[in-house]
């Protein structure tokens, strides 16, 4: 029995959790995977799935419609994370996936077990059992912060190069990824807390990292269409402000080519490297 699993959305850097759990819950089954987003599932995505969603979300549906056109699955596992992060919930899209997919697709079985931490009482799970990302290494100098949701960071097409294109400038991108740091020891300026597991480990990581490493400057990648990037990057953008911190914030869609960002990310390290060598990181920006 071949078992889909779409690499895409709130499922990115699950790969080894799925490898570990599906084959205790369904025998005989051979795991397929959709693998990184290209151009064909894009368009999947875009033809399948309504305008409310935001461009994450249409792009797994492009997933979904890859593994079932082109590696005839005989079942989907797509497990509801309802929260991952305990006292937290997961953002409601991600929450509503899999009803989103199972209103579009007949024919097909579904499991769909649930995922919720945030009780921690049905589920043990640790949190770093549930995700294996690639964490960054802080560089002395030259660093530049990249924020943005995990399935944005790892997901190049989406992010249309960023971090390479910093790399190739000779700067070292870091970034959040998932439950990374313990938000408990990390002191926060929010009078409330981000409801959102996701909008706490990109703010958290945010303020960890402008107090305790050598930052040059701060690119938000924003998903057309996502609610909370919207609220955290205009809180992330007025401390940049205070800091006198160079922010820049790149709104991702479905647009392929990656010309535009690639020169708007140019146009900002030559920012950088103007206010570096002439000492004005005190001056008044145009912006106020």
């Amino acid at each position: 029995m071949k078992v889909g699993v779409p690499n895409s959305f709130c499922y990115a850097g699950m790969e080894n959790f799925f490898i570990r759990v599906i084959p205790e819950v369904l025998e005989d089954s051979q795991i397929i995977f959709s693998g990184k987003t290209t151009k064909e599932m894009v368009e999947y995505g875009l033809k399948n799935s309504c305008d409310e969603l935001c461009i994450p979300a249409k792009i797994f549906i492009g997933h979904v419609e890859y593994l079932i056109r082109k590696k005839n699955v005989d079942v989907l596992f797509i497990p509801r994370l309802v929260s991952i992060l305990p006292g937290t919930y997961s953002c409601p899209k991600i929450i509503g996936i899999p009803d989103v997919v199972k209103a579009n697709y007949f024919g097909i079985e579904f499991v769909i077990p649930e995922i919720n931490l945030r009780n921690n009482r049905k589920i043990k799970l640790i949190n770093t059992q549930l995700y294996n990302f690639l964490t960054p290494k802080i560089a002395d100098t030259k660093n530049i912060l990249v924020l943005a949701h995990s399935y944005v960071i790892f997901d190049e097409f989406l992010n249309k190069g960023v971090l390479e294109t910093l790399k190739n400038a000779g700067y070292n991108p870091i970034y959040p990824t998932c439950y990374y740091l313990d938000s408990y020891y990390i002191f926060s300026d929010l009078p409330k807390e981000l409801f959102w597991s996701s909008a706490r480990d990109i703010y958290y990581y945010f303020e960890w990292t402008v107090n305790n490493t050598q930052v040059d400057g701060v690119v938000y990648l924003m998903t057309f269409g996502c609610g909370i990037d919207s609220i955290l990057q205009e809180l992330i953008m007025r401390r940049c402000n205070k800091m006198g911190l160079p922010y820049l914030c790149l709104t991702v869609d479905e647009h392929c080519a990656d010309v535009g960002i690639q020169t708007r990310i140019e146009a900002y390290l030559d920012m950088i490297e103007w206010r570096s060598s002439r000492d004005e990181k005190n001056y008044l920006p145009a912006h106020g």
